[in-house]
């Protein structure tokens, strides 16, 4: 290919398409690839939507070596996606971003952000970090409200999108930011940035919802008693097993602490028992809970 190539980015924010983009460069990949663009080999995430994870671990101080080789190797342009290249770009160190920016160097590197009405992003966002897993430094798996949430400073960053913008213009080097809405018809403006043909792209099915606003009160609650030593993980996949949501991260709990929970079933039973009763008053926990210990008592039975 004559001239610079492009090393397309897609940067996030997270839960704002990230996992559609990313089901969409998967499903379409031989087509990409026939147009000259490659969607290089993704981390396993499980359940969860392949993204390129380890680009963001480099920025963070690990490995270096996976980014000069799938550029090396590249027969065209590249898109890479990763919404953790936002959600941690302010803990990127300087020298990780220097070390991005000479080791694209010769590459014109085109940011792709996702964005939406910001108080709809926040919502969405405080759902998902609540059944995220606990990360040091991370607002994941708290049992705050969603102003609490909001305040945060690395969600305060996030939604200074004018700052955000020209930060990682800068941060990574690139020569533009390509933005979409996740709230409109995005695939075919994608494909067209792209310079990919949008009428020859498959549409994968949607996956990968928010959680219900009704389960939310007993998430919150699950999480403050993990933060005292309670079985936060399990219980999270027990209201999956209730539930079967369409959330990847639940379905992904699920599948890592299912074949645990009837051995773990006289501490959920307790822990749900304290829930139930932290939760007078409230109808819909309370039915969730009891239908919660109603399908612990089937798996237990089960594995009897």
């Amino acid at each position: 290919m004559a001239g610079r190539r492009s090393l397309f980015l897609h940067v996030g924010l997270p839960h704002c398409g990230s996992s559609a983009l990313q089901d969409w460069a998967a499903t379409n990949r031989v087509l990409m690839a026939a147009q000259g663009l490659v969607w290089p080999e993704v981390d396993d995430c499980g359940l969860m939507a392949g993204r390129h994870r380890w680009l963001v671990e480099a920025l963070l101080g690990g490995p270096e070596e996976r980014l000069p080789e799938v550029l090396a190797g590249a027969g065209g342009d590249v898109l890479i996606s990763a919404e953790g290249l936002t959600l941690h770009f302010h803990d990127f160190p300087q020298e990780r971003l220097e070390w991005f920016r000479q080791a694209t160097a010769g590459w014109d590197v085109r940011l792709i952000l996702m964005t939406r009405d910001l108080s709809g992003w926040q919502r969405s966002m405080w759902k998902q970090c609540m059944i995220n897993r606990p990360e040091p430094g991370m607002d994941f798996a708290l049992s705050i409200d969603m102003a609490d949430f909001a305040a945060r400073p690395r969600v305060q960053q996030l939604t200074d999108l004018r700052a955000l913008r020209r930060e990682l213009v800068a941060g990574y080097g690139a020569r533009d930011l390509i933005e979409l809405s996740s709230l409109d018809d995005w695939m075919p403006k994608l494909a067209r940035a792209l310079e990919v043909d949008p009428a020859r792209a498959t549409i994968p099915a949607r996956r990968h919802e928010s959680i219900a606003d009704s389960v939310v009160p007993v998430v919150l609650a699950i999480n403050a008693l993990g933060e005292s030593g309670g079985p936060r993980d399990a219980l999270l996949a027990l209201m999956q097993e209730t539930l079967d949501t369409s959330n990847d991260t639940l379905r992904e709990l699920a599948r890592q602490q299912g074949g645990a929970i009837p051995g773990a079933a006289d501490r959920l039973a307790a822990a749900l028992a304290q829930l139930q009763a932290d939760c007078t008053g409230q109808p819909t926990s309370g039915w969730l809970l009891h239908a919660m210990a109603e399908e612990l008592d089937r798996r237990t039975a089960g594995a009897a």
